[in-house]
């Protein structure tokens, strides 16, 4: 039936694009005589110039004193990319993650780890100019795309809003005038995967025009699941579309008006697309200890099957009763297949619903020596998605994720025009973001199911649920400009800053206020489902004030019968307010060879943490980073060889890392500031046109990113254990706070310098807690060696056309997950190869045969650890390959 629906879909795609081409023919012919298809143009001897934005003008990239990669529309359809999942190996330096929904790019040291609503992307994505605020829309889909643009580095001058890192930039192809041609394109291949893309370009006059879009794609899941055939994850149930308008009465003004909305339903990715790994424990005592020994048990909290998997030869804690020598642990659910993150077993039918609606209008007043431009952008965004718990085929839990996000936007520019030795630009940005971020944690009654039972085991269930609603705004206004002048027709130098200041609040609600009470007078947070009621706006308290008993700080709002009884909080507003800067020179050897040296810096504003009754952890600081370049771009052999070079030292300050902290039986992602970081490394990019048919390129990075001073850090569980030892005659002291009584011994994770947290364990503080040096440890995300090389060749047919095989390599030498280094958080360096072979049949025709990742290299693109200490990850996509066919009529 399913197969059955495709295949009415596809035909009824067929028939409307069909239409719509044939439609765009007959204007086309009613403007000019019918002409047979003539043979595509023939190979070019020479590297050919693209036009980058960068600099917020139109530009060549070789004259540009910033690293930035320019993929044009032909790259992107030769290489069949339809998304920025696709991308890794486009740019050096770049890599691309993923959980479920969410974007995770990283560059230079940085990465996307917090993507909730109380925290900005460290990596800006546009579209158009407009900057997205949600990591899920950066899975925005490339139709009908002129270019993809990757400027590495922090941008916090002229793009500004959480460039930190770099900047991915969508551009698309704007209507064009007094020209009717569409274009089709089908594409079938494994998984079931159905994509057809149309486009209809229409003049509407002599001063107006219009571009029509429209994407729809349908495949099955990449992730099986063995448990439950109907919820494989990473299937696809896309539909696309945009309509752009352009009206250009003169030479002087033009203005585009875009608007575009995406859904998108079936399982996807669930909430997250995650997998258990495995989780440490140590082997003596049986207690769950980090980087001891691996053990491929799922331990999410509930999920026990009553099975010893490990007996104690050293007593656990103080060795007696259930800990004494001899006895035995549960340490969880066997998982399934360990190592294949592209088989899972889970017992819940997981969905993920996109919605995201948006508009913009970009408009340009050019004068003699002057052009004004207005960018206005507004999004209305929400994503619901659910997930199994537990991860496994027992029924324990669900989590249910909201994400919405109403975006307003609007900046103001000023810029020079013509080739005189000063250039300029300008302007003002506003920037309006209205967030939610529902988590829910629904617990259920248990049916154990694990490989080590005969048959399933009825549990009662394991904990109340969890329930957390917090909104966010975040209101921002800059200014910025930029200038370069040119000292001589060798040397130009070039000098910004921008002044931003961020206004940022923050509620959240539990659900308290709308939960029947237990026999107890209490909410029975037994009761939380995933269709809980949001709570009122009352439950949100006030800022400033509170009614809670005992005291639980300024903002927060409990129950008016029962103060003890916590509803939420509204915090107090919060300004991050940062002056970025810029300063360049380059200097131009010759018309083809260009040298440049850049400091610049950049900021990510700080934010909130929901739930924090104590202040010290509340609020997280902004992130800084100070980053110099130094570079060279070149064109050699009569314009056939292409090499730039980047090299580069970034500092970074007080960097936001996330945590995730157990909650019931689930657990809540918080930031907290790491204190220092750098990288440093070089990046080289090249293009070799050897002959007119023979094509050669690639990329490679060198980088070192690691933190340079991070202390007193707790490690995701099992920072340290007490083993039972009749030698300990007296208590074990460190730094003067006893760590262990008599008859104790404290272990602590091997492999890690680990210690006392200053301020605990002594009198008058909190009980003892302990924390390890993380200092020299690598940034995650971050390999040493990574980048891709491909070669082309171009064969001349009888008939005119072109057959064109391709063949790209992108490699890395490995990578780590999370910034505490353990093994089972790497990513071993790996070789993944792609085959393409394009056949151009003339001038409207042409197919595309390809295979991805052709020797099914499995790859994990993100790591994160969850309730109960297991590691959860996500791969990306094993062997895809398929067939696509284009038709364009002019």
């Amino acid at each position: 039936m399913k197969k059955l629906q495709r295949k009415l879909l596809a035909g009824q795609m067929a028939a409307a694009v069909g239409a719509m081409v044939g439609m765009g023919t007959g204007l086309a012919h009613a403007q000019a005589p019918v002409e047979t298809a003539a043979a595509p143009a023939a190979p070019k001897a020479a590297l050919q110039s693209v036009v980058v934005t960068a600099q917020r003008r139109a530009e060549n990239p070789q004259e540009v004193p910033i690293s930035v990669t320019a993929i044009t529309a032909e790259t992107l359809g030769d290489r069949n990319i339809t998304d920025l999942s696709q991308m890794e190996g486009m740019s050096p330096g770049f890599t691309f993650g993923r959980s479920g929904a969410d974007a995770r790019p990283a560059m230079r040291g940085v990465r996307t780890d917090n993507v909730a609503i109380n925290g900005d992307t460290t990596i800006g994505f546009f579209v158009d100019g407009i900057y997205k605020s949600r990591a899920q829309q950066a899975l925005a889909n490339f139709v009908d795309i002129d270019r993809v643009e990757i400027q590495r580095g922090p941008q916090g001058t002229l793009y500004g809003r959480n460039t930190f890192g770099g900047n991915i930039s969508l551009v698309t192809n704007a209507p064009e005038l007094n020209k009717t041609h569409a274009s089709v394109s089908v594409l079938v291949g494994n998984f079931d995967r159905l994509r057809v893309e149309g486009m209809y370009n229409v003049p509407l006059g002599e001063t107006m025009a219009a571009r029509l879009v429209i994407a729809d794609e349908r495949a099955d899941g990449y992730v099986k699941n063995d448990f439950n055939p109907g919820a494989d994850l990473f299937d696809q149930d896309l539909t696309y579309g945009r309509i752009s308008l352009l009206f250009k009465p003169n030479k002087d003004f033009e203005a585009t008006l875009r608007a575009d909305w995406t859904k998108q339903d079936a399982n996807g990715a669930a909430a997250f697309g995650y997998k258990q790994a495995g989780t440490y424990y140590d082997p003596a005592s049986c207690q769950q200890l980090f980087n001891a020994t691996l053990g491929y048990f799922n331990p999410r909290p509930g999920n026990r099957d009553g099975v010893s998997d490990c007996v104690r030869t050293a007593g656990a804690g103080n060795g007696t009763g259930a800990n004494a020598v001899g006895s035995g642990a549960d340490l969880g659910v066997p998982i399934h297949k360990p190592g294949d993150a592209w088989h899972y077993d889970a017992d819940y039918q997981s969905f993920m619903k996109l919605r995201d609606k948006s508009a913009s209008l970009d408009m340009t007043w050019r004068f003699d020596k002057v052009a004004l431009k207005s960018i206005t952008g507004y999004a209305d965004f929400e994503v619901e998605r659910t997930a199994d718990s537990d991860m496994s085929a027992s029924t324990i839990a669900i989590d249910f994720q909201r994400t919405t996000a109403e975006t307003f936007s609007q900046e103001l520019q000023i810029q020079s025009v013509g080739d005189g030795p000063f250039e300029y630009v300008a302007g003002y940005y506003y920037f309006n973001d209205k967030l939610r971020g529902t988590f829910i944690n629904q617990q259920l009654p248990r049916t154990i199911r694990s490989g080590a039972l005969a048959n399933p085991l009825s549990l009662p269930q394991a904990s109340a649920g969890t329930f957390d609603d917090p909104y966010a705004t975040t209101e921002s206004n800059a200014f910025y400009a930029q200038g370069s002048w040119k000292a001589t027709e060798q040397l130009k130098l070039t000098l910004g800053a921008r002044r931003t200041v961020d206004k940022k609040d923050f509620r959240f609600a539990n659900a308290n206020s709308v939960l029947p009470l237990g026999a107890n007078g209490q909410p029975d947070g037994n009761l939380i489902t995933i269709d809980t009621a949001s709570p009122p706006r009352s439950a949100f308290g006030s800022a400033g004030v509170s009614n809670c008993v005992p005291a639980r700080g300024p903002g927060f709002y409990c129950d008016p019968n029962n103060p003890s009884v916590l509803w939420g909080a509204t915090y107090d507003e919060e300004e991050f307010s940062k002056t970025t800067m810029r300063a360049a020179a380059d200097y131009k050897l010759s018309k083809a060879n260009l040298l440049y040296a850049s400091y610049s810096t950049g900021f990510r504003s700080g934010g909130f943490n929901s739930g924090q009754t104590n202040e010290a952890v509340r609020t997280f600081l902004p992130e800084e980073v100070k980053a110099i370049e130094l570079g060279s771009k070149n064109r050699f052999l009569d314009n056939t060889l292409q090499v730039n070079l980047a090299a580069f030292f970034n500092r970074y300050d007080n960097l936001q890392e996330q945590r995730q902290t157990p909650v019931g039986g689930t657990t809540i992602s918080s930031v907290f500031n790491a204190t220092e970081a750098e990288s440093k490394g070089l990046e080289v990019e090249w293009q070799w046109k050897a002959s007119p048919a023979l094509s050669f390129g690639g990329g490679i990075s060198f980088l070192d990113a690691k933190y340079t001073s991070w202390k007193d850090v707790a490690l995701p569980y099992g920072t340290s254990i007490l083993v039972a030892d009749a030698s300990a005659t007296s208590p074990t002291v460190m730094d003067g706070v006893t760590v262990a009584p008599i008859g104790q011994r404290r272990v602590f994770a091997p492999g890690y310098d680990c210690g006392v947290l200053p301020g605990t364990g002594g009198a008058g503080q909190p009980p003892v807690a302990f924390g390890c040096d993380l200092s020299g440890k690598r940034v995650p995300y971050s390999p040493r060696i990574q980048g891709s090389v491909f070669g082309s060749y171009e064969f001349s047919l009888p008939n005119g056309g072109y057959l064109t095989p391709m063949a790209v390599v992108t490699f890395s030498d490995g990578y780590y997950g999370q910034p505490y280094n353990a093994k089972l958080e790497r990513q071993p360096g790996y070789a993944k190869t792609d085959f393409k072979l394009n056949w151009e049949i003339n001038d409207r025709w042409s197919a595309l045969l390809y295979v991805d990742n052709a020797f099914d290299k499995q790859t994990i693109n993100r790591f994160v650890w969850g309730g109960g200490g297991g590691l959860q990850v996500s791969a990306a996509a094993p062997r895809t390959f398929g067939l696509r066919v284009n038709f364009q009529s002019f």
